[in-house]
């Protein structure tokens, strides 16, 4: 899923659109409408991940920096004539949608044959992956469903034989350090990316600077 925003030189501000008007080709214009918009919305979406630590506490994966990264014009503008056209989302950027409305999240979608999604249990297994443990073991809940991953206790079990005690050691799950889902949804915060508003105040601004660097240029200022 992703979403489009469409830039046309019509969106700048009133005082804007006399000089606008004598423009042929409006394509650098709009573009430079639609880089701003982008730049603008790459930042925000970094920032917002800088104040939203994982609730865990745990070591951070800067997933959102990775997302503001492809916020960029090669991957996410295209330029008409005279409109221009932002797109956000995709496969490359899905988090981006809980803008929007909630997303729910199912196993598989990386790596096929996966049941279940391992959700940290700790922060200390916030940003790792299962298997970099080492030492875990499945644990199960009712009705025999398994609920997930913890740390393997080694426990040593006596028993009687007929040439006296004999010890064995077995594994015991501990601390739980994931729990198994089939899906998480996770809710939606319309915050992720900037407001109505936001994007129009970053249109303006970016045909403000077009426009005025063309007017230095006509008086051999630049």
């Amino acid at each position: 899923m992703n979403m489009t925003i469409s830039i046309v030189s019509d969106t700048a501000a009133p005082a804007l659109l006399q000089t606008i008007a004598m423009l042929r080709n409006k394509g650098p214009l709009v573009g430079a409408m639609g880089r701003r918009l982008i730049h603008d919305t790459s930042l925000h979406v970094m920032q917002w991940g800088i104040g939203h630590p994982n609730k865990l506490g745990g070591r951070r994966t800067n997933y959102w920096g990775r997302i503001a990264q492809k916020i960029n014009p090669g991957d996410c503008l295209q330029v008409q004539a005279n409109s221009a056209t932002v797109t956000l989302g995709g496969p490359t950027m899905p988090g981006l949608m809980r803008a929007f409305g909630d997303i729910t999240i199912f196993p598989g979608t990386k790596t096929a044959g996966v049941k279940y999604l391992a959700i940290p249990a700790r922060a200390e297994s916030y940003g790792m992956r299962a298997r970099e443990f080492g030492n875990l073991v499945l644990f199960w809940k009712g009705k025999g469903r398994v609920g997930g991953l913890a740390e393997a206790v080694t426990t040593t079990r006596t028993r009687k034989t007929s040439k006296g005690e004999k010890g064995s050691e077995y594994f015991r799950p501990g601390l739980i350090m994931y729990w198994f889902a089939e899906s998480v949804t996770v809710p939606q915060d319309r915050s992720i990316l900037p407001s109505e508003q936001e994007w129009s105040e970053s249109v303006n601004a970016g045909a403000t600077d077009w426009v005025n660097l063309q007017l230095r240029k006509i008086k051999g200022g630049a």
